[in-house]
């Protein structure tokens, strides 16, 4: 083979991998098909109770709900889980399955974030922040729910100014133990593709608690 043919048939070949369509799955509440990484996984553990897996890593089949109170309601009705996961099961009260399913998203969240910080793609402290909002790309601003209000108007105003989208998330505590601080009010994130998964593990929280 000619060798330019090679290259551009290496190149079509690289095309075509970053084009790859994502693994989807079935969410067994709305029936519709999402990207598998929205999704939760359930599995039937011991005495078949059924649990949320929490790492979507544990063996045998597995059922997908939406990360949303409505799906995991429909889902526990009638026989759809004994269908997917093709054996009996002993469903949780929904009350309980939902905050298992609120923990797992926001366990995702917090490990995520270690990630963001050990590439360099996130910046903590009220100074290096607002700093990172005037001169740097910062993709998300994660601001801790016990902000002093004025502190957290000038973070919303920032925000908005610069079109960046802020949420709230955990206490001023916990996001310092996330970046090695005794506190800190606000953490940016500065890389686009990982600011859009959290926001989506965000959505999904509020999604699961809402009524």
């Amino acid at each position: 083979m000619h060798p330019h043919a090679k290259r551009q048939t290496g190149q079509s070949r690289r095309a075509i991998s970053r084009h790859k369509r994502l693994p989807e799955r079935t969410c067994v509440g709305c029936r519709q098909m999402r990207p598998k990484s929205q999704l939760i996984r359930l599995v039937c553990g011991v005495n078949s109770q059924l649990m949320v897996d929490r790492q979507g890593k544990l063996p045998g089949r597995g059922a997908y709900v939406c990360p949303q109170r409505s799906c995991v309601e429909r889902a526990v009705k009638g026989a759809r889980l004994r269908e997917a996961l093709r054996h009996e099961v002993t469903p949780s009260p929904v009350d309980e399955l939902v905050r298992a399913m609120a923990s797992a998203l926001e366990e995702r969240l917090i490990g995520s974030i270690h990630m963001a910080r050990k590439a360099g793609h996130a910046v903590s402290g009220y100074t290096q922040v607002m700093r990172a909002i005037r001169h740097e790309p910062v993709a998300l601003l994660l601001v801790a729910e016990d902000t002093a209000p004025e502190r957290l108007r000038e973070y919303q105003q920032r925000c908005t100014s610069r079109q960046i989208p802020h949420r709230p998330f955990l206490t001023k505590a916990r996001l310092g133990e996330l970046v090695g601080r005794d506190e800190s009010s606000a953490i940016g994130i500065q890389d686009a593709r990982l600011s859009e998964r959290l926001m989506s593990y965000l959505d999904g929280m509020g999604r699961l608690m809402a009524r």
